[in-house]
């Protein structure tokens, strides 16, 4: 895709390999950015339409550039080509639909018809969704491709298709009830996203033809992004109830058919570490997109076909529930596990939020098909965890079981689990945590650095797990130095 300057989410330098203290210190810097950059983005679009003068030279050189970006995106939307002809402006379109949605759900949430309240926020979801895939006004993402020249249009088709689902059992509330039509509800959305999921792992076993020409490039730097989300698991990075993940990839300059290209990959690297050195690089493009740039994480992604496995038992669970539930004699009862909240989670939220929801939903499924976590755990049980993280496989893993100092609790129900040992990172996790007890199992990895002249040792947590529900049988100990 076609790298842009100006985004807050974004770290630019030279260096191919960081330390997980140098990451650390880029997701302090991104939380600064959030609070700063917003007031100053704001105050100058507004100096600018009134007829002030917008004081650029007073702002920092990434500070000008988010400014301009902001601009630029509200007058033009987001353009894929620089050579691309403008677009038109953004239509008032989205804003009406975004108002005339709340104030559907707020008169549906105040005289009891939450089902017309629902309805009014999925319907609200698809004409959203269907409106960016038409214009292609904004930057979107797909689990497979990444964020590609297509991924806007494919991205706006599949929220459409989504709202649509979740908003067509409303219709029938009044004959089903609520509860009822939830059920239904949530059949068919897991049903959608299942097939979706399942139709994206097909087209990407044939990402490759997509990007077909290699050609030289130059590789000028590197770029590192942060996604924020939900921190509902421990082999997150978690800050203050929060989340992040880093991506990298090489920052790449080339000519293409007399016209001049920098990009990075569709689909950046998990993890902190790019794969090409400076200078002169090899890499393949899509011929018809050249801003288009194929990394192998493009390719298959099996997690994907494991998610619509857990989205096809979910779909049978909720139908297998109305169907034994009688509600279509009227005698419904409650909904397992399901609410408004999860449903406007799945719908909005990110990637790392959808994940951490059918993870646990799956975790339920699972377990009440009698597949669980064994009590005792193996080497080749960790090891297998482990290599899910590309960033760590091959690392020497270490086991401890570590003493808790405290909990830090979080407005949003959220806590940290913060060990006595400060070479252990704090673990965002989300919850009830009166039964954690005051050790946890901890699989690791341990990384040295100079600091000051000193060693010092960080230790990165993979998988962390109660020791009143598990033990480890294993050979591994602690790390000693």
């Amino acid at each position: 895709m076609r790298f842009e300057d100006g985004r807050i989410d974004q770290f630019v330098s030279e260096d191919k390999v960081i330390s997980t203290l140098e990451r650390d210190e880029l997701f302090v810097q991104y939380r600064r950015r959030a609070k700063d950059y917003l007031p100053v983005a704001f105050q100058q679009i507004k100096n600018s339409v009134s007829g002030s003068d917008t004081g650029y030279e007073d702002l920092t050189e990434e500070q000008a550039a988010y400014v301009k970006r902001a601009e630029e995106l509200a007058q033009n939307g987001f353009q894929d080509d620089d050579d691309a002809p403008v677009r038109s402006k953004p239509s008032w379109f989205p804003l009406i639909v975004v108002i005339a949605t709340f104030a559907v759900v707020i008169v549906g949430s105040f005289f009891g018809g939450m089902a017309y309240a629902f309805g009014g926020f999925f319907l609200g979801v698809a004409l959203l969704g269907f409106y960016a895939a038409k214009s292609g006004n904004a930057r979107g993402y797909t689990f497979y491709g990444g964020t590609n020249s297509g991924s806007a249009k494919t991205a706006g088709i599949a929220i459409g298709i989504i709202g649509i689902a979740g908003a067509i059992p409303m219709f029938f509330s009044g004959f089903l009830g609520l509860n009822g039509t939830l059920l239904v509800m949530g059949a068919i959305l897991f049903a959608a996203i299942a097939v979706m999921m399942l139709a994206g792992f097909i087209k990407s076993l044939s990402a490759k033809k997509k990007y077909s020409e290699e050609i030289s490039a130059n590789c000028v730097g590197y770029v590192r992004t942060v996604d924020s989300h939900s921190s509902g698991s421990g082999r997150r990075h978690g800050h203050g109830g929060r989340g992040y993940i880093m991506r990298t990839s090489p920052i790449f300059e080339y000519t293409y058919q007399g016209k001049d290209y920098k990009g990075i990959y569709d689909r950046m690297i998990d993890g902190i570490d790019a794969d090409v050195n400076m200078g002169v690089a090899s890499i393949v493009i899509d011929p018809k997109h050249p801003e288009d740039i194929y990394h192998k994480s493009t390719g298959v992604q099996v997690k994907g076909l494991i998610v619509s496995i857990i989205c096809f038992a979910l779909c049978g669970v909720f139908a297998m529930a109305f169907l034994n539930g009688g509600f279509l004699s009227g005698n419904g009862s409650s909904v397992p596990g399901m609410n408004g909240f999860t449903i406007f989670k799945i719908m909005t939220g990110s990637d790392e939020e959808r994940e951490n929801i059918f993870e646990s939903m799956g975790d339920d499924i699972m377990k009440n098909f009698g597949y669980q976590i064994p009590y005792e755990i193996e080497d080749d049980l960790v090891e297998k965890r482990q290599a899910e993280f590309a960033y760590i496989k091959g690392q020497t893993w270490y086991y401890e079981l570590a003493t808790i100092e405290r909990i830090d609790e979080f407005d949003n129900g959220e806590y940290s689990i913060v060990f006595e040992d400060r070479s252990l990172p704090q673990l965002g996790k989300h919850g009830d945590h009166d039964d954690i007890g005051d050790t946890r199992i901890v699989f690791y990895v341990a990384n040295e650095y100079e600091s000051n002249g000193e060693t010092k040792i960080e230790k990165e947590v993979f998988w962390d797990l109660s020791p009143a529900e598990h033990t480890y049988v294993g050979t591994h100990g602690a790390y000693e130095g």
